[in-house]
């Protein structure tokens, strides 16, 4: 239960009653700093810079939720981001902050960063109790269910959901470890999209497909109206098995991006000194597959792992430079050391690229992310290992450190290591 609906006298704690609103917020302050390193070249533009860094991003979120009606919940989270990540962003196929990877101004401002309406629709039979939480009103919901969602969110709020690598805010920070890097899913600069979303919920199985809008341009803020030709379908098939105590689920994705994007073979035809993939954009489709596992040992320790492949002929669109992606890790909590409510987690990730991409960047071309002129390539390589430390339940803080070999594929430059904090609140 929310800490605001229990202050509400009519909420009986000997019934249980849906939720009729609640109200959430959470602020995340996360600097990171990373020293200077060797790099034979660079460019000006699109490369990590090879000197010293330090930057600081900062979210602050009010998470609104109100029970319509039977079955009908709308969500409202206004949001105001701010800061900054290393080289404007840019420099790494698997960023080290995934909060401010889709971040659109270092200044504050304000964003609406969901605004949506779903409906249950119950089938009938045993019914679960759905908690508290942000955009989750507690209520009793039959298991057999389908779920409508329609609205402004993120695609990752509903698919390749991963129980011990998902939330940048209290989890691992690299984008790597966060989500599936080679799904280019859709989202403006912010990392949001407008999208509907059907979901078929079953005992041990669940089904949910999604479409969804795509930028005008590479990682643009504006929405293309074009639906016959511009959009981003989602299918996602989970699967969960074991018990409580052995707990573990599958997720198999599939999404395919019709988009006004260039090619880099065809970039590569105009011109084999930097080519400019920009210059060859038409719609066109880039599709991929994702698997995400999860797996519980026990109450305290946790492992994930996730595999990524895109087919790598169009450019990159909405997310991050990554054609393939396979990453790995465990989540430990502090129960063993009498620290229950901290966490430890250390993981890898290892991204590569397309053969026609690894060749449209040797000759010189970009992307909006990276880019540095030459390219001697190599898969990109990251580790992460963390601990959160927990005060009090409501604050978390967490020092993070992040090592990097062939920052952007790229041997000529590298290694690099990220040193993070996190101060995260939330009620």
């Amino acid at each position: 239960m929310s800490w605001i609906s229990i202050l509400r006298a009519e909420d009986s704690p000997a019934v249980v009653a849906p939720e009729l609103y609640n109200i959430h917020f959470q602020t995340t302050i996360l600097p990171q700093y990373h020293p200077g390193f060797p790099a034979i070249y660079s460019s000006s533009t699109t490369s990590l810079r090879n000197t010293s860094e330090l930057n600081c991003s900062f979210t602050a979120t009010l998470f609104l939720g109100l029970n319509t009606w039977q079955g009908g919940f709308l969500y409202a989270d206004p949001e105001v981001p701010a800061g900054s990540g290393f080289s404007n962003v840019t420099g790494l196929g698997n960023f080290p902050n995934a909060e401010i990877s889709k971040v659109g101004s270092a200044n504050p401002t304000y964003n609406q960063a969901r605004l949506y309406f779903q409906q249950v629709l119950g089938l009938g039979g045993e019914q679960e109790t759905i908690g508290d939480d942000q955009n989750q009103l507690s209520c009793k919901e039959d298991i057999s269910r389908i779920t409508l969602t329609a609205g402004k969110f993120a695609l990752g709020d509903f698919f390749d959901q991963n129980t011990f690598a998902h939330d940048p805010r209290t989890q691992f920070m690299n984008e790597a470890l966060e989500t599936n890097t080679a799904w280019d899913y859709a989202a403006d600069t912010h990392g949001y999209t407008i999208a509907v979303i059907a979901e078929l919920n079953q005992n041990n199985w669940a089904f949910r497909f999604g479409e969804a809008m795509v930028s005008t341009a590479a990682n643009g803020p504006v929405f293309d109206t074009n639906f016959p030709e511009a959009r981003a379908e989602n299918a996602e098939l989970e699967w969960r098995y074991g018990a409580d105590t052995g707990a573990g689920k599958l997720r198999f994705l599939a999404y395919a991006n019709h988009a006004h994007m260039g090619g880099y073979q065809d970039a590569l035809t105009l011109s084999t000194v930097n080519p400019d993939v920009t210059l060859t954009r038409q719609y066109r489709e880039r599709f991929g597959l994702g698997l995400n596992w999860e797996q519980s040992a026990g109450a305290n320790l946790g492992f994930f792992a996730r595999l990524g492949w895109n087919d790598g002929q169009s450019e990159t669109w909405e997310f991050t430079a990554v054609d393939q992606v396979v990453s790995l890790g465990l989540s430990l909590k502090g129960s063993s050391w009498g620290r229950a409510q901290d966490q430890a987690g250390f993981g890898f990730a290892i991204a590569g690229l397309s053969t026609v991409h690894q060749a449209y960047l040797a000759a010189g071309g970009a992307d909006f992310d990276i880019g540095d002129g030459q390219l001697n390539y190599a898969p990109e390589e990251m580790v992460e290992l963390y601990y959160l430390y927990k005060p009090m339940e409501t604050i978390g803080l967490t020092l993070d450190l992040q090592g990097f070999n062939n920052p952007a594929y790229n041997q000529d430059r590298g290694p690099v290591g990220v040193v993070s904090g996190r101060f995260h609140f939330e009620i």
